[in-house]
C-alpha cells in the first residue's frame, strides 16, 4: 500500500535532514508526526480493522482526500474520530437489536449466558456489516 508525506518539512537533527513533517503508511497503519520544536517523532498504529479497511479503501478509491488529511496535519483527528464514530454506531446498533429480539430477550430472562453470548456476537458481526458500508467504505 502507498505512504503519504506532508509537503511541509523540517530539518531533523537526528536523521541530519529534511523530513516530512506528517507521514502515513497505509500498510502498517500508522501516522508519524516530527516535532520540529522537540525534535520527537511521534508515532500513533491503529489497530482496529475497520481503519485499516477505509485506508486500504481510500488509498485506492480517493488517495487526493489522504494526501490532504496529511498535509493539513490532521489525519489523527480524522482517523481517531472515524475510529470513535464507527464504534459507536455498531454499539448503537448491538443495544437496539439486544432490546428488541426476541430470541436474545427469552435468553436473558431464562439466564441462558452461552445464548445471550452467541447472539451477542451475531449482533456485531451483523452490525460491523451494516456500517462498514455505510461509514468505512466511503
Amino acid at each position: 500500500m502507498s505512504r503519504y508525506k506532508s509537503e511541509q518539512t523540517a530539518y531533523s537533527q537526528l536523521k541530519k535532514k529534511y523530513v516530512p513533517l506528517w507521514r502515513l503508511d497505509t500498510n502498517t497503519v500508522i501516522v508519524t508526526h516530527l516535532n520540529a520544536e522537540t525534535q520527537t517523532e511521534e508515532s500513533k498504529t491503529y489497530h482496529t480493522d475497520f481503519i485499516r479497511y477505509h485506508l486500504h479503501y481510500s488509498d485506492s478509491k480517493c488517495p487526493d482526500r489522504l494526501r490532504r488529511l496529511v498535509n493539513d496535519g490532521r489525519i489523527i483527528q480524522y482517523l481517531d474520530d472515524m475510529e470513535r464514530k464507527v464504534s459507536e454506531a455498531i454499539s448503537r446498533q448491538v443495544e437496539l437489536w439486544k432490546q428488541t429480539d426476541s430470541a436474545y430477550q427469552k435468553a436473558v430472562h431464562s439466564g441462558d449466558a452461552e445464548k445471550m453470548l452467541g447472539l451477542e456476537n451475531c449482533f456485531i458481526y451483523m452490525a460491523r456489516e451494516a456500517v462498514f458500508e455505510c461509514m468505512v467504505y466511503i
